[in-house]
């Protein structure tokens, strides 16, 4: 399981938020650590990592007080959500087979270290997890990615050739 802080408060969070900006109460947000992590964090920690998951842009907090906080995720925090789950299937892919070496793709490490450090920026934290779908996808990404650049390339031929064709009839 992935450890940084800053991976199991997004975790978190996903699992309480829906689409859209969310109220949740502290206490729900500290229960589901414990529960899922079995974790326990202080208010401190909890208010440190908010503003980390703020400072990257992968959640957006519209107000907070003494007991909740109303936030959102971005984009980003989206991406992040969807490479930690990535990252979490592999490891337990390579659990599963009794490999426990690291997969390197493009001279990248996927992020199957249980041991997470929280990096400073959002470039960092999702270069972590840049490759975690590589494991498993590898060979169906290189036929997806032709069959997408042979379909491109049809229709941009064809494309361009009805729009050289219409110039020569109209000239």
């Amino acid at each position: 399981m992935l450890n940084s802080n800053l991976v199991k408060l997004t975790e978190a969070l996903n699992k309480l938020c829906v689409d859209g900006y969310n109220t949740i109460d502290k206490s729900d947000i500290f229960a589901c650590l414990e529960n899922d992590f079995n974790t326990k964090w202080s208010v401190e920690t909890l208010t440190e990592e908010i503003k980390t998951l703020t400072d990257n842009k992968f959640i957006i907090v519209k107000y907070q007080d003494d007991e909740v906080y109303c936030l959102s995720f971005t984009e980003a925090g989206k991406e992040l959500i969807n490479r930690i789950n990535i990252a979490k299937h592999n490891e337990q892919k390579i659990k599963k087979s009794g490999k426990k070496e690291q997969i390197v793709n493009n001279s990248q490490v996927v992020a199957t270290s249980y041991d997470l450090n929280v990096p400073s920026s959002q470039n960092e934290i999702m270069s972590g997890l840049i490759n975690a779908g590589a494991c498993g996808a590898k060979n169906y990404s290189k036929l997806k990615n032709f069959f997408y650049s042979f379909i491109g390339g049809l229709i941009g031929g064809g494309v361009s050739g009805a729009i050289i064709a219409l110039i020569v009839l109209l000239l």
